[in-house]
């Protein structure tokens, strides 16, 4: 059981990182607050070269991060822009339509019916998220479901929880192809530097960049803390199983987000991620 720990840890330190970025960074821009989540982590997650050896590559390895790497860029810039925009609490759980997205996806291309269980948790996802914007209520009954789209923040990051269904399964495929550790440093690595080529026509300063390195620092330790989390309790338990435990970091993100951001209609926003985080469970696990 040791990697539900794992699964816990990198939920925890994924949700800090957020609320750290909402707090301290958003005043950047969508593309500068992916640089400092990339700029602070790497140098600390790089460390772990010094124990992991390179492992034979498989042929669909090169071609499954180079097909991933513009669609994580994507939804990172969505991300952030939909974190920059909206409250954490509120956007953070819809990061549970990704792998209601690879239902989705599954049933479209592959012909994969969800069975009961699956069918529940979508029931939970879209249950949840109706609880989330439950206030929108008093314009109509539809009104929480549609302020989703509506709102430009929560549109954002629908948008990167469909874009990161994918590079989830092409991210799986590159695990496959190599081993969980190595792909853990490698593929961060190459994002960033894909990341930094942009910077040179950034019109961004970079002092701004650096204008809090202790709290960068330690948004730098969360994130390089959540990865390998993440990839050591994928080598002690099924995917499905330690993702479904690394979701709960959307109730750690609203939790975040009403206690410490101040965030308002922080019950309603607890049930509505509990319920999401239900869904997830239910789709990860038996679905």
């Amino acid at each position: 059981m040791v990697w539900l720990f794992w699964g816990l840890g990198s939920a925890l330190a994924l949700a800090t990182a957020d609320a750290l970025l909402k707090r301290f960074f958003s005043q950047l821009t969508p593309y500068g607050m992916t640089l400092v989540r990339l700029g602070y982590a790497l140098p600390i997650l790089n460390l772990g070269w010094l124990w992991t050896t390179r492992p034979e590559l498989g042929p669909r390895f090169l071609p499954a991060v180079g097909a991933a790497l513009p669609l994580e860029a994507a939804a990172s810039l969505l991300y952030m822009a939909a974190l920059r925009r909206a409250p954490l609490s509120l956007c953070a759980p819809l990061m549970a339509f990704t792998p209601l997205c690879l239902v989705l996806t599954g049933w479209l291309v592959l012909g994969e019916a969800p069975n009961l269980w699956g069918a529940i948790g979508i029931f939970a996802i879209a249950a949840g998220s109706y609880l989330l914007n439950l206030p929108e209520q008093r314009q109509g009954w539809l009104a929480p479901w549609t302020a989703l789209w509506t709102r430009p923040g929560l549109r954002w990051m629908l948008g990167a929880a469909g874009l990161y269904a994918v590079t989830s399964a092409l991210g799986k495929l590159a695990v496959l192809q190599s081993s969980p550790t190595f792909f853990g440093i490698f593929y961060p690595t190459v994002f960033g530097g894909t990341m930094l080529a942009g910077y040179p026509w950034s019109s961004r300063p970079g002092r701004q960049l650096l204008e809090r390195p202790g709290w960068g620092l330690l948004l730098g330790v969360c994130m390089a803390v959540s990865i390998l989390c993440h990839f050591h309790g994928i080598q002690q338990a099924p995917a499905a199983y330690l993702i479904a435990v690394k979701r709960t970091s959307l109730l750690f993100s609203v939790l975040y987000g009403g206690l410490w951001l101040g965030e308002a209609n922080l019950g309603g926003r607890i049930l509505g991620a509990g319920c999401m985080v239900t869904g997830v469970m239910f789709i990860s696990l038996w679905g």
